[in-house]
């Protein structure tokens, strides 16, 4: 029998569902099928089996070397070391510092000392490739974990433009695994599968895994007209807008960018539409004014909504007279959560609180700290501006009762020591949701709105919510 050069280690037993879809893997790669999107739900071990898959075809002989992508740094390291503690033989280098000079070394490297390839973030892969210093030829094989993002994001403002990074990946003929979390939508997954070509194949089961389910309280919702006020007169001029610029591309029989008119900024879009519809300069430029015009108000309201109140008081907001009279109270909506956390703590919860924002996550930690009279240790602060976040983490999994984060843990990291998870700040997208509250395995969700504004959203995220834990529920 032929010495396995790489496999599990002693203290990884697979389930059984991860060694049928190991072979479901090879299975269909054997058949000739390039593209594999394998799509689970949190939990059931995705990059497990797709290592698992790898270990096979290179005791096969099927491939020499590999290409791993993911969307972060901290997700290189923590995705490099998960593939050293529990296989041998599975040896990456992580997002190695490439010149001209070293480039050759590198491949050598790779050659000769027994490593399997290379993990790097999606802006390294670009700039690399882009430079020449990798092509397809280098590798045999390219796995890219957490791959939902590859199909652009609809929303222009909140959405992480993947795609961008990996352009021209789709064109590679080398056999290539796609990992996904369930709840991204089959439909999109299918767009995504047509992007890569007809030698694609999903594999798409839902494996229940009881102890993620989590209990959605009801939306606490935060009543302050204040903030109504401002919000409601943005909200107005924002559709007025809108309304706008669709009058102007009707009048022109313009169609195709209805749901999403930021690309009309794009000038090369703009000097086709000049040329198909006949458009002069002046309409040309009435159309980026007023989109420029919908991009901001939604960055304004935003801004408004979940910055740090000091940098609001110096902006020209604060000359507003309703914004003005708003900054001379307290936050309601803070004063809730303190509320919120309080309750969590005299049960010896240990709680999480997600926020989109930096700012905003900032405030929540110097508020909380200062109003609860907690010690330094007890409040973890981690933003995408920290260089240490797993060490931060750590210490909030020890010794920590609020780790207060943006979405630098949203995907890839779990956070079973908290037992609760508070959503300061949601993102608008259940998908992105689900990615969030998916970290703390099992536990309490609870989100917090404002009246009028966020209350409408977040009872429909928070409905969503409920649909997905019933689901798994229903299939035990």
């Amino acid at each position: 029998m032929a010495t396995r050069r790489c496999g599990p280690r002693e203290n990884l037993k697979l389930r059984d569902y991860q060694e049928e879809l190991v072979r479901e893997i090879l299975n269909k790669l054997k058949e000739g099928k390039r593209n594999i999107f394998l799509s689970l739900p949190q939990g059931t071990g995705k990059t497990i089996i797709a290592l698992a898959a790898l270990s096979e075809l290179i005791n096969e002989n099927d491939l020499e070397s590999v290409l791993v992508l993911l969307p972060r740094r901290v997700l290189v390291d923590q995705w490099v070391d998960r593939a050293q503690e529990f296989f041998y033989g599975l040896d990456l280098m992580k997002n190695p510092t490439l010149s001209k000079m070293s480039i050759e070394k590198i491949r050598g490297w790779l050659k000769h000392s027994g490593a399997v390839g290379i993990a790097m973030t999606c802006q390294s892969f670009r700039n690399y490739i882009k430079k020449g210093y990798f092509s397809e030829e280098d590798f045999d094989m390219v796995i890219v974990d957490e791959a939902a993002d590859l199909v652009v994001a609809r929303d222009f403002i909140e959405g992480f433009r993947m795609s961008a990074f990996l352009t021209g990946l789709e064109k590679w003929k080398k056999p290539k695994i796609l990992i996904l979390p369930y709840h991204v939508s089959q439909k999109k997954i299918r767009r995504m599968m047509r992007k890569f070509g007809k030698q694609s194949h999903l594999i798409r089961r839902y494996i229940s895994i009881s102890q993620f389910l989590c209990t959605v309280n009801d939306p606490i919702i935060v009543k302050d007209p204040l903030i109504n006020i401002f919000v409601t007169a943005l909200e107005e001029r924002y559709k007025r807008i809108r309304t706008n610029v669709n009058r102007i591309l009707n009048k022109y029989g313009i169609e195709g960018y209805r749901e999403n008119l930021e690309t009309l900024l794009n000038p090369i879009t703009l000097e086709r539409l000049k040329k198909i519809y006949r458009l002069d300069d002046e309409t040309l430029q009435q159309i980026q004014t007023m989109i420029a015009k919908y991009i901001l108000i939604q960055h304004v309201k935003k801004w408004f909504l979940y910055s740090n109140r000091e940098e609001l008081s110096r902006s020209i907001l604060a000359s507003q007279k309703d914004v003005e009279k708003w900054l001379k109270h307290e936050d309601k909506k803070l004063l809730m959560l303190e509320k919120v956390v309080r309750s969590y703590l005299a049960r010896n919860c240990k709680v999480y609180i997600f926020s989109q924002y930096i700012a905003t996550a900032q405030l929540i930690a110097d508020f909380l700290l200062k109003r609860l009279r907690l010690k330094l240790r007890d409040v973890v602060l981690i933003t995408g501006l920290d260089e240490d976040q797993y060490v931060k983490l750590d210490s909030f999994k020890r010794a920590g009762r609020i780790l207060v984060t943006t979405p630098v843990f949203d995907k890839g990291t779990d956070i079973p020591q908290a037992d609760a998870i508070i959503i300061y700040t949601p993102p608008m997208s259940t998908e992105k949701l689900l990615q969030v509250v998916g970290r703390i395995r099992g536990g309490e969700i609870t989100l917090l709105a404002y009246e009028g504004y966020e209350e409408e959203i977040i009872n429909q995220v928070a409905d969503k919510l409920r649909q997905a834990f019933a689901k798994v529920k229903s299939r035990w």
